[in-house]
């Protein structure tokens, strides 16, 4: 008893002494420390969804996060639960004699403090991350896709003539030149290629890197790096990279050298010692100068084709047989302008491709007119390029070849994302027909339409994502570079590019005068110009100069009067200046993943403005209400996944109304008539903000990317809500611990492309039939355009059998999901009828990623049939042992990636 005493007396005596020595600031500063609280964690989880999109991102890449990333995860987990035990606590402080006294409240206090300094520590944690992604393993041999610029026809000597000096110890370097267009790319590719069926046959490792003419060193170590699987820090990137290679028997093949390269600096074992291991280095360049400069022992010269191999090529093209041709007078001429071709492949093509439609003796003698000044025999790279402008004088829609040239605008071997050139050619204005522009919806289509002719054409090529990105040949884009820099347009149409190069500062600004479009994307630029004089310039691009690009001057905007397209998104620009309101034509402006704070009132000047993008502006608070709801010809506005979230009235990140006027709110959205594509992100969503969106037939239709953070509804009826969003494309749903179940029914169909659940510990996914709950859908129709899945702890799922359901996906991400021990749960080979091993479900799967599923055992019990799947991707995983694949099932696989350790102990059913 006295022991007793003296200890409760004991604490008692502490706690007064320590409620005297501070805790009374703590008891005074309690609810303001709680709402800072609120924010600050808000805040915390805004970066660690963008580390999060930015893994899976990565991941798209092989591209996995480091220890230091997956470390602050964790902690970010862990104080997000400690911060919901103190919200639980401190919303029921009141509900008992307890949870209200002195004490209680004293300790509360304390907790909000130290939770808010761990939130804060965390937030300065994530600034100084350095890597947050690493490559992850790769395999012995990364496929090149070869391109409809790419013909072997009469390379087979010249491909043998290589394969024998890969055999020869004598020629450890190996130099293949010849005429820009000839195909020394597609040579090496074969080259690559071939080792895909054997591995790496006699080398340990096949390394694929593209140089091009503006060489970047530090991206072709990264490159290196990537097939060698070796993360790169700090100074010793040479070193790192030295002693990586320096322990293999390599094969290095450089695409489209320009310029001597120091292979030594850049990393690679370069002495004559070395190379006796067997290692070789293959390149191309256009010069035999290049060739002696990098010392190459063997040297192969790619022939122009002759004669029959020309005709060969050019009749594929034309879609015709050799010797099918009725009227002899015409072959004749075809023949002619096959000859004007010079045995280029790259003029065969396309000048082939462009007289594919030609059926007259008329038009053939124009076409050997037009082509009259090109000698037999091609001398230099400028009659190259007025073939292929021949090629491209044959487009007969204006607009199209406006289109190509605009691609130019992108780096060399740049792959460019289809809906962002898109989105580039509507706010220029290119896809219009007629005086007034057309919706964006229709204008896009007709660009889809345009990528086709010129795909066609030969004039572009797919990307390494087909549908999703589209690439420029190097001979074409320097026909288009020519064509547009005032030596071979009489127009004036001048573009100054110089996207890609690691420029530190804007090259020639006095000749921003002529210029019509601008290109300085991807580069390394700190300072604009103070006042430029721009009286033509329609586009400008200054995208992708990362946190380097922080301010423009005040005056920068001042006399840009025609300027149409605007992009500053992955810029470090935290303020627009009021002077953006002068851009009176501006018709597309991209602010997206800028640290951009507020959207100056000034934006409401733009009157023409049709697309404005601030997705993924984690710092955006205030967007004032004039300054949208007044731009009467905005029809897509996209604040996805932004810290703005949009409210019910008040709006903004914190629902304040400031100074210029009240926040942009869902209220004033749905008074946006024209209106007709929307992205947006509701914060705290209740019952009464569901119905306020689905109550609204024009906001619901428009919006086509969503955003819900932190749901406030146990069961969530997504089926009704993606029944009235049809328009609905990408749907994320993230740190919601109230959600228990989304409701799916399938007698509902939606258009969805892409569905994200993160961080949903309590949520499971249940389906109706009707008013009915059932096991699982019925039918293959409910997202029958779902292309890309994302599951991020959801620790309440046991499978997701019903992917099987999903016929277009091409992309499933799973990642700490804890309880999930079988992905897909099948008791039988054949179920319904159905043969798993030899019916897909999954025709067009291209990737699957698993990462830390510690109880996953298996993806299914049983083979599936997966004809389009190219790679897989595990990590964290160490009950998985076996992968659903039969003896033929997945033809098409190009790398399983995981830890050395676990791919040991995969067992195979047929080895």
């Amino acid at each position: 008893m006295q022991n007793f005493l003296q200890s409760s007396t004991g604490e008692a005596v502490s706690w007064v002494w320590n409620l005297a020595a501070g805790g009374i600031v703590s008891l005074i500063l309690l609810d303001s420390r709680a709402e800072e609280l609120g924010r600050e964690m808000t805040d915390l989880i805004c970066l660690r969804e963008d580390l999060e999109e930015h893994i899976k991102q990565g991941e798209l890449e092989d591209m996995g996060p480091t220890s230091q990333a997956k470390n602050w995860l964790r902690k970010v987990q862990e104080i997000e639960s400690r911060e919901a035990d103190f919200r639980v606590s401190f919303q029921q402080r009141g509900a008992s004699p307890e949870g209200s006294s002195l004490r209680s409240s004293y300790r509360l206090g304390c907790e909000a403090a130290e939770c808010l300094k761990e939130v804060q520590r965390l937030k300065t944690e994530k600034n100084n991350l350095l890597d947050q992604l690493i490559p992850a393993p790769p395999p012995a041999v990364v496929p090149q896709p070869s391109s409809s610029l790419c013909d072997n026809v009469g390379a087979e000597k010249t491909l043998s003539e290589i394969r024998s000096l890969l055999e020869d110890n004598e020629a450890p370097v190996i130099g293949i030149y010849g005429l820009g267009g000839i195909g020394k790319t597609t040579l090496l590719k074969a080259i690559n290629n071939e080792f895909l069926p054997r591995g790496s046959g006699r080398f340990d490792l096949v390394i694929w890197v593209t140089v091009s003419k503006e060489p970047d060193i530090l991206k072709v170590q990264e490159q290196i790096a990537t097939q060698l699987g070796c993360p790169l820090h700090g100074e010793n990137r040479a070193r790192t990279l030295l002693m990586g290679l320096s322990q293999k028997k390599f094969l290095l093949l450089l695409d489209d050298v320009w310029e001597k390269l120091d292979l030594g600096s850049i990393g690679v074992p370069f002495s004559s010692s070395f190379f006796r291991n067997g290692s070789k280095v293959v390149f191309t360049t256009r010069s035999v100068t290049v060739c002696n400069d990098m010392d190459a022992k063997r040297k192969v010269k790619v022939p122009l084709l002759n004669r029959k191999s020309s005709w060969t090529l050019f009749c594929q093209k034309l879609g015709r047989e050799e010797d099918q041709w009725n009227d002899r007078s015409i072959r004749s001429l075809a023949e002619a302008v096959c000859q004007k071709c010079g045995g280029l492949p790259i003029t065969l093509i396309t000048v082939g491709r462009a007289m594919a439609d030609a059926t007259t003796h008329g038009e053939w003698k124009e076409a050997l007119m037009a082509l009259k000044g090109i000698p037999v025999e091609l001398g230099d790279m400028k009659e190259v390029l007025i073939l292929l402008q021949f090629s491209f004088d044959r487009l007969k829609d204006t607009s199209a070849k406006e289109c190509l040239l605009y691609c130019a605008l992108f780096p060399e071997d740049h792959n460019i994302k289809i809906s962002q050139l898109i989105d580039y050619w509507v706010g220029e204005g290119l896809l219009d027909r007629g005086c007034y522009p057309d919706s964006i919806d229709r204008a896009g289509n007709r660009g889809l339409v345009v990528i086709t002719t010129l795909k066609a054409a030969c004039l572009l090529e797919d990307g390494d994502i087909k549908g999703t990105f589209v690439k420029l040949h190097d001979t074409v884009r320097e026909m288009a570079l020519w064509i547009t820099s005032g030596e071979g347009d009489e127009r004036g149409n001048v573009f100054l590019v110089n996207s890609g190069e690691q420029l530190r500062h804007v090259p020639t600004p006095e000749r921003w005068t002529e210029a019509r479009r601008i290109s300085l994307m991807y580069n390394e630029i700190r300072l604009l110009p103070e006042e430029p004089r721009c009286p033509n310039l329609q586009t400008l691009l200054l995208n992708n100069n990362e946190h380097l690009l922080e301010e423009i001057p005040g005056g920068f905007f001042q006399f840009m009067p025609s300027l149409r397209v605007l992009d500053l998104s992955w810029t470090g620009i935290r303020v627009l200046p009021p002077e953006i309101g002068s851009l009176l034509e501006l018709r597309y402006l991209n602010l997206s993943r800028t640290p951009l704070e507020s959207l100056p009132m000034e934006v409401r000047n733009l009157t023409k403005l049709r697309q404005l993008h601030l997705e993924n502006t984690w710092y955006l608070k205030s967007i004032p209400r004039e300054a949208v709801s007044s731009l009467e010809r905005l029809q897509s506005l996209n604040i996805y996944r932004s810290k703005f979230r949009a409210g019910g009235e008040g709006g903004g990140s914190d629902g304040v109304i400031d100074h210029e006027g009240r926040q942009l709110c869902l209220k004033d959205l749905d008074g946006m008539g024209q209106l007709t594509e929307l992205g947006i992100s509701i914060t705290w969503m209740t019952h009464e903000d569901m119905q306020a969106v689905l109550n609204s037939q024009r906001l619901s239709a428009s919006i086509r990317f969503l955003h819900l953070y932190v749901v406030r509804i146990r069961s969530l009826e997504l089926s009704a809500f993606l029944e009235i969003m049809k328009g609905l494309r990408w749907l994320s749903i993230r740190s919601s611990t109230d959600l228990e179940e989304l409701v799916l029914n399938t007698s509902h169909f939606s258009e969805l492309e892409e569905l994200g659940l993160g961080t949903l510990p309590r949520a499971t996914i249940s389906w109706k039939d009707g008013n009915a709950f059932v096991r699982g859908p019925t039918t293959a129709a409910i997202f029958k355009n779902l292309r890309g899945l994302f599951i991020n702890k959801c620790e309440a799922l046991e499978d997701i059998t019903w992917i099987r359901q999903l016929p277009c996906i091409e992309i499933l991400s799973l990642t700490e999901c804890s309880r999930i021990e079988e992905v897909i749960v099948v008791e039988e080979v054949t179920v319904d009828n159905v043969d798993y091993e030899n019916d897909s479900f999954f025709p067009k799967l291209k990737w699957i990623a698993l990462h830390d599923l510690p109880n996953l055992r298996s993806i299914c019990r049983h083979p599936l049939l997966f004809p389009s799947l190219e790679r897989i991707t595990v990590s964290g995983c160490p009950e998985l042992k076996k992968l659903p694949f039969g003896l033929s099932t997945a033809k098409n696989i190009k790398g399983i990636f995981g830890e050395n350790e676990w791919l040991e102990q995969l067992e195979w059913k047929h080895e």
